[in-house]
């Protein structure tokens, strides 16, 4: 770990106790390993993604934010708030949080540990939640009812966080507030039982996004600078920066033109940073123009601060959520072909600028968000989160436990291709 200067004393003080405190939730929030045996006749109705598309958990409750472990074996995800976890090939799952944890991201790091970031500007329902903007490991412990989950608190006003491809680390941006005045630092936590690598050197602006190159080397960043009228939202501009862990320094690879906004996080790639831009919206997500607001596809161009439309998807295209593939040569992009179109999962080969369609949306509403996608190590399927679109109330005749369409569930969608 980098040496600190005075002003981070009592900052970092505050982490490791935190970090040594731990968070023991009680043994009533304890889910035990449940085993759901789907009906057959759900895995083999037509599921309205077309043949590429397989069910990876049924039943009840909100899900997101899948990411597959290193080995490739499992999947965790955000349940209703806590974070679960279960092999690719049953649906065998446990806990790995507290019910009311109020999970809203969880990222693998080494050996099985999992980082949790607590939901941004969110309090938690419960004594045991956790506050805004925190970030938590978890060890591979099996919790019993005699034993509760193993948390440790690494930080807090987390403002954004993103794992190297593949698991094994995890990158954030944490504002130490007993600085004078306030910084944001990037910080890098491997495991559970690993301190923080602390970067010194501050970050201008409000991270609202980040993601990690998949040589764990560089960070590409989402920020949000105030103009000379600092801390008037109206007059805030979006830029793209680039951080080089070496060296502890971020630079400016792009400017959005005033007006807009960049959706999630910037996603590194071989062929440059691309992300997802559209017109600033409201809080109940409309632009100035009163339409919904919808999102392009562009990216950065070498020697210019100007970003460029991405033309490979078509100049109709209007997107949802992209995620990066673990090598970095290919994008999975969420979207429509045009406003009109259904929503459907493509890849686009970043070398040639093509475009493939992976599913074959019928009936299915496809979850937006930029953590609702997930790549596989090797690089062979895509994991995104899908429900049934549906007009009015519906009866089903099987537990709730083993329906599929009904609710959000995660689908493995097989893209072809393998990474070494």
């Amino acid at each position: 770990m980098r040496s600190s200067p005075p002003a981070l004393t009592a900052a970092l003080a505050a982490f490791a106790s935190l970090a040594l405190a731990g968070c023991a939730p009680s043994s009533e929030d304890i889910r035990e390993e449940v085993a759901i045996p789907p009906a057959s006749a759900v895995t083999t109705e037509d599921l309205g993604l077309g043949p590429k598309a397989h069910p990876l958990s049924f039943g009840p409750g909100d899900k997101g934010s899948p990411r597959v472990s290193p080995s490739g074996e499992r999947v965790a995800f955000v349940l209703d708030g806590y974070v679960v976890e279960k092999p690719i090939s049953t649906q065998i799952f446990r806990s790995r949080t507290p019910k009311d944890f109020g999970a809203g991201q969880t990222e693998w790091l080494l050996n099985g540990d999992l980082a949790v970031l607590s939901p941004k500007g969110e309090e938690g329902s419960a004594k045991t939640a956790p506050a805004p903007n925190s970030l938590f490991a978890a060890p591979p412990n099996k919790p019993t009812a005699d034993s509760s989950p193993d948390m440790r608190k690494f930080a807090e006003s987390v403002g954004a966080a993103g794992a190297v491809p593949g698991g094994g680390a995890v990158a954030a941006v944490v504002t130490f507030p007993t600085a004078e005045p306030a910084m944001s630092r990037l910080v890098l936590l491997q495991g559970s039982e690993e301190p923080m690598s602390i970067y010194l050197k501050s970050i201008e602006g409000h991270v609202t996004g980040l993601s990690v190159s998949p040589d764990g080397r560089q960070a590409a960043l989402a920020v949000r600078r105030n103009t000379d009228d600092a801390g008037d939202q109206e007059m805030s501009r979006f830029e793209v920066q680039v951080y080089q862990f070496s060296e502890g320094l971020s630079r400016r690879v792009a400017i959005v033109p005033e007006g807009m906004e960049i959706l999630g996080a910037p996603q590194w790639t071989q062929e440059g940073v691309y992300f997802l831009a559209g017109e600033a919206a409201d809080p109940i997500g409309t632009a100035r123009s009163g339409e919904p607001v919808t999102y392009a596809l562009y990216r950065t161009s070498e020697g210019s601060s100007t970003p460029a439309p991405v033309r490979g998807v078509g100049e109709d295209f209007v997107a949802a959520s992209i995620s990066t593939s673990p090598d970095g040569n290919r994008l999975a992009v969420v979207g429509r072909r045009n406003p009109g179109s259904p929503t459907n999962l493509y890849v686009l080969d970043l070398a040639t600028d093509s475009l493939e369609t992976v599913t074959t949306n019928e009936n299915m509403e496809i979850k937006a968000g930029p953590r609702n996608l997930a790549w596989s190590p090797d690089g062979r399927y895509v994991i995104l989160v899908a429900r049934g679109a549906l007009s009015g109330p519906k009866a089903y005749d099987a537990p709730a436990g083993n329906l599929l369409s009904a609710f959000y569930n995660l689908y493995l969608v097989e893209v072809g291709g393998s990474e070494g």
